[in-house]
């Protein structure tokens, strides 16, 4: 298996959303606020998996699924959110690795942490 950079997934992202073999879905025809919702709505997905772990941690009742199946779907909900803010950032036309790490220094800056 290839080991992907940033990068490469960034551009495979856009390309299989925008790909008549893939969603094809124009990055343009949805708002940034629809983009968010999408974004949103896996994070939500994501924190309800973390109710459910949250069940298993101090003993409750209820959850369908075993504790490794909810770990593994957290990863997949995380991993779907992750998608989407790439997506979210290529409809406003930023880079999200530039846009994060610039925050991440200006962070480290504020509480006096060593910059990279």
């Amino acid at each position: 298996m290839m080991k992907w950079t940033f990068e490469y997934f960034s551009s495979e992202n856009l390309r299989r959303c925008e790909a008549k073999d893939g969603f094809n879905h124009d990055i343009r025809s949805w708002s940034t606020s629809d983009w968010l919702v999408a974004v949103m709505g896996e994070l939500g997905e994501a924190a309800n998996i973390a109710k459910k772990l949250n069940r298993v941690r101090d003993d409750i009742p209820g959850n369908k699924e075993t504790p490794e199946q909810l770990e593994e779907m957290l990863k997949e909900e995380l991993a779907d959110t992750f998608i989407y803010l790439d997506l979210l950032f290529h409809s406003i036309q930023a880079d999200l690795m530039a846009c994060v790490m610039d925050k991440f220094q200006k962070t480290s800056r504020k509480i006096g942490y060593p910059t990279l």
